[in-house]
């Protein structure tokens, strides 16, 4: 778990100051500076940072273009498997007919439902962090992923913990946009200083910081932790349950 450096304003009684720690060459302890906030919300993605199921998306759409005589780069997937699927039908295939991308992904589809079969893709600590933060914070979830996928492969008794969700195809202006962010954070009413997003990928960070929303990264999706870093992540996690640990030792301090 690491925090990120760079400049902070800290309130002190009636003083107010600016540290550039860079320039300082100090480290300082994002914890204390946050002690007084307390988080009402937590907003999630989904792919990379809930479900470990990236990599069978990215075949699936390999085997789907090979099958129909369409050219498609594994790089050129890799790089664009967070956007959503309209926006891949672009990235991917450029000007194609709406018939052709219909038969794509549904065999598409076809590939990922038949190559995630038996396996168990849940990140380890997703059930025991998620109905633990429920009980103190009211969760919400956006994703790039269609909902049809979700319900099918999300287990319902942690399903049912979020109270609301966002997908892509449901956004007329997906991440990074912070458009799908800021309508969550008021469905589930609290203003952006209340809550906090998780995700795996710097369109996640991107997105966030337009909002004006901290957030936490995982580096177990999408992007390295230096991509993370790079694209200005507040907090960079290896998995969820730093997460609970870091939101712990907040309210202590707090």
């Amino acid at each position: 778990m690491e925090k990120t450096e760079g400049t902070v304003s800290i309130f002190y009684g009636p003083f107010f100051c600016l540290l550039t720690m860079s320039s300082l060459s100090v480290r300082i302890d994002l914890i204390h500076l946050t002690a007084s906030k307390m988080f009402k919300a937590i907003i999630f993605d989904f792919n990379g940072v809930l479900f470990d199921d990236l990599r069978f998306h990215e075949e699936a759409y390999l085997r789907a273009a090979k099958n129909t005589g369409l050219s498609l780069q594994r790089e050129t997937v890799r790089k664009y498997i967070s956007t959503t699927a309209n926006q891949k039908r672009r990235l991917f295939f450029g000007d194609i007919s709406n018939e052709t991308w219909n038969q794509i992904f549904q065999l598409k589809t076809k590939y990922y439902f038949d190559l995630i079969q038996g396996e168990n893709l849940l990140f380890p600590e997703v059930g025991d962090v998620l109905p633990l933060l429920a009980h103190r914070y009211r969760l919400g979830l956006i994703s790039n992923t269609s909902r049809k996928y979700f319900e099918t492969v999300f287990p319902k008794n942690l399903a049912c913990l979020f109270q609301e969700m966002i997908f892509g195809d449901e956004m007329l202006d997906p991440k990074p946009s912070p458009e799908p962010l800021l309508e969550m954070v008021g469905r589930l009413g609290v203003v952006p200083g209340q809550c906090c997003y998780v995700g795996d990928s710097a369109s996640d960070v991107q997105m966030a910081k337009k909002a004006g929303i901290e957030i936490f990264s995982v580096a177990t999706g999408d992007s390295s932790k230096e991509e993370l870093r790079e694209a200005g992540s507040d907090w960079i996690l290896n998995n969820l349950s730093e997460l609970r640990e870091e939101l712990d030792s907040m309210e202590s301090l707090s």
